[in-house]
């Protein structure tokens, strides 16, 4: 049997296809903007008229930002935040959720008590960077680690997932096959939530990746610095064309590399958001199957 549509559901359905078009195009537009600017000429681009197409083609403005030693150990040192960082918070923030899940832990409902009261209040920006002064993690590497390992939101989020998804009656079956809570935890809890972890380490991923403002507070060697708070700081600075004439411009025009007078501190501050926003980006398609189902699957069932 047909199920036909009645018409006010075809004009649901056509207005809600015609909304969601123009919401993803309001997205995407932005991104394909700032990267038609980054391989067109600068000059010609400062001219204005360019909207859907380069109109001078060039790749200039990559090969200056791929010739700028500064730019590329800034991605190194992003790549490298972005990797430790997300596996060692999933790894320590599962390792708390799961005890936390089980309802014969002692203390359970004080200690969940205490880590959503901390969730909703904080010491403040003063006393977290004394903390930090005090640990030794100022103008260090590991300021990007240490402070982002264990995530309290995330903890209940996998806390519940624990709690609804995980069969029970596996759990008791490898107890009185003298499995341990360790055994269990890396056996069962966390090859059942591979869908769990997946989109929290995406999301994980994405706030290390963005994180600009660590690198610009917390860490005054430029060495040591993320590719987003170079981004910012070439962004933001009043002499950021003269920082960039000085640097880029001169070592790429000392080894021939382009063409100076297709190249502006526009076109490649935009060369630069595209190298930051690309590697992310490519991560969300082998991701895309378990996104869904990872978000959901925290939710409470009943």
């Amino acid at each position: 049997m047909v199920n036909r549509m009645s018409p006010g559901d075809r004009i649901f359905t056509l207005c809600n296809g015609l909304f969601l078009t123009l919401f993803a195009f309001l997205c995407a537009y932005p991104l394909w903007y700032i990267f038609i600017l980054s391989v067109n000429e600068g000059r010609d681009a400062a001219l204005g008229g360019i909207y859907w197409w380069p109109r001078s083609f060039t790749l200039d403005n990559f090969r200056v930002i791929l010739g700028d030693a500064t730019v590329i150990n800034a991605f190194w040192i992003t790549v490298s935040r972005t990797v430790i960082g997300t596996i060692l918070s999933l790894l320590i923030t599962s390792m708390v959720a799961y005890p936390l899940s089980r309802k014969e832990l002692p203390g359970r409902n004080k200690l969940l008590f205490v880590f959503l009261f901390i969730m909703l209040f904080s010491g403040g920006l003063i006393p977290f960077y004394i903390q930090l002064v005090n640990l030794g993690l100022i103008n260090n590497f590991w300021v990007y680690i240490f402070p982002s390992l264990f995530s309290v939101w995330n903890m209940f989020v996998m806390k519940t997932s624990f709690q609804n998804n995980i069969p029970e009656s596996v759990i008791e079956s490898m107890k009185i096959d003298g499995a341990g809570y360790t055994r269990i935890y890396f056996s069962v809890v966390l090859p059942f939530s591979k869908p769990l972890l997946a989109a929290l380490g995406l999301f994980t991923a994405v706030g290390h990746w963005n994180d600009w403002f660590t690198g610009a507070f917390f860490v005054q060697d430029i060495s040591l610095q993320p590719l987003p708070t170079y981004l910012q700081r070439v962004m933001s600075t009043v002499e950021a064309s003269n920082m960039i004439s000085s640097t880029q411009f001169n070592q790429a025009r000392e080894a021939s590399m382009y063409n100076p007078d297709a190249v502006t501190s526009k076109s490649v501050r935009m060369a630069t958001t595209v190298v930051t926003i690309l590697p992310i980006l490519f991560i969300y398609p082998f991701l895309q199957k378990y996104f869904v189902k990872g978000v959901l699957i925290g939710s409470v069932k009943e």
